[in-house]
């Protein structure tokens, strides 16, 4: 799981701003929420142009070096830099726990987001150490001693990434191993357009395909039903292919043409919550933007009741704000730079039976 995230001088962040999650409370409700004593589910609420979609691409950088699960890379991080800035270095620092390994990784990349160093710590245990303007090399992974980075072709390749590629065998207690499998299964999506990922796969998929294929069309119209949506869905051929049909008295129509935009995006929600099993960290931003209150709810409880993964939300709907979803310490305003969580915005010892949306509303978190 993360613990800390940390990012300075990149899109609208000058300043060094950091996402805790082991910033916790001592509360008795909702502690399904919590998980290994960090926060496993976030909702961030900012107003517009806070940077709640930068937050997320700046914690999904780390996949467009250590991974081959681009997506949208080539929209997410133009006007890389800060624009203010005249430091011409981004920093990113990542803290993983997992068990009792704390991971850390610290990176520095320049303009054009091109790495200039890379650092792994296990337990603030120095594992490796690159500089790709001195090309100084430290080297303490026990499994990689006889990597040969001089090898790599591309010389912009993160070198921790040609070293886990290229080394022929990993324990399975490896803290590069643990820690490579989550960043390869860290996922960003969001439906505002259509279907834009990072993470989790290197290319886009049709989800009709995919939910034909795996025979999942029962669950997703079970899915939809459960959303208030009713459908009765069948498989049609389009041009001799198979796709998604809705069944009416006196016809058949494409589900793609007859859903509404809200259906369409619990249609993408349905596709990635079931698109892998192994997803380790979900950024959805603006999950609920073509939601009415109820089915936003419906949608964050769902997403809090999959304990498998890791979870930063962010909405701009103060009818979400209340306890009965989540927990004053898993709610986060995202503002001026500054990203701080209900329980830490306020002197008052918040209880179950606050309204946290009233108090959001009198200002009382921005104190």
């Amino acid at each position: 799981m993360i613990k800390k995230f940390s990012v300075k001088n990149f899109k609208n962040f000058k300043n060094q701003i950091d996402l805790d999650f082991s910033k916790i409370r001592d509360y008795e409700f909702n502690q399904a929420l919590i998980k290994n004593n960090l926060v496993n589910k976030m909702l961030i609420y900012g107003p517009n142009n806070s940077g709640k979609s930068n937050l997320g691409a700046a914690i999904m950088d780390i996949t467009t070096h250590l991974t081959d699960n681009h997506g949208m890379e080539n929209i997410l991080y133009t006007y890389y830099l800060n624009g203010d800035s005249v430091d011409e270095v981004v920093e990113f620092k990542y803290e993983f726990l997992f068990g009792n390994k704390e991971i850390s990784y610290l990176y520095q990349k320049n303009p054009h987001s091109k790495l200039l160093s890379e650092e792994l710590y296990e337990n603030d245990k120095l594992l490796f150490k690159y500089n790709y303007e001195t090309n100084k090399f430290d080297n303490n992974i026990e499994e990689a001693q006889t990597i040969d980075i001089s090898k790599r072709t591309n010389k912009d390749m993160s070198v921790l990434k040609f070293i886990y590629n290229n080394t022929l065998y990993w324990t399975d207690d490896s803290s590069v191993k643990i820690f490579m499998e989550f960043v390869n299964n860290m996922l960003w999506f969001r439906s505002l357009k259509a279907n834009e990922f990072m993470g989790v796969m290197a290319n886009n998929e049709n989800m009709n395909d995919f939910i034909i294929n795996n025979r999942l069309l029962t669950s997703f119209e079970k899915f939809l039903k459960d959303c208030g949506q009713n459908y009765h869905l069948c498989e049609i051929d389009d041009m001799g292919k198979k796709i998604i049909g809705v069944k009416y008295k006196n016809y058949t129509a494409r589900f793609d043409i007859v859903a509404s935009t809200g259906t369409k995006s619990l249609w993408l929600f349905f596709y990635w919550m079931n698109r892998t099993k192994n997803i380790s960290f979900v950024y959805l931003d603006e999950f609920d933007a073509f939601y009415h209150y109820e089915l936003s709810a419906y949608i964050l409880k769902y997403i809090n009741s999959r304990q498998e993964f890791q979870s930063v939300l962010t909405s701009h709907n103060t009818y979400l704000i209340t306890n009965e979803l989540m927990r004053p310490d898993c709610y986060c305003i995202l503002k001026d730079g500054k990203i701080t969580s209900f329980a830490d915005s306020t002197s008052k010892t918040i209880r179950q039976a606050h309204n946290l949306e009233k108090m959001l509303l009198k200002g009382e978190f921005e104190k």
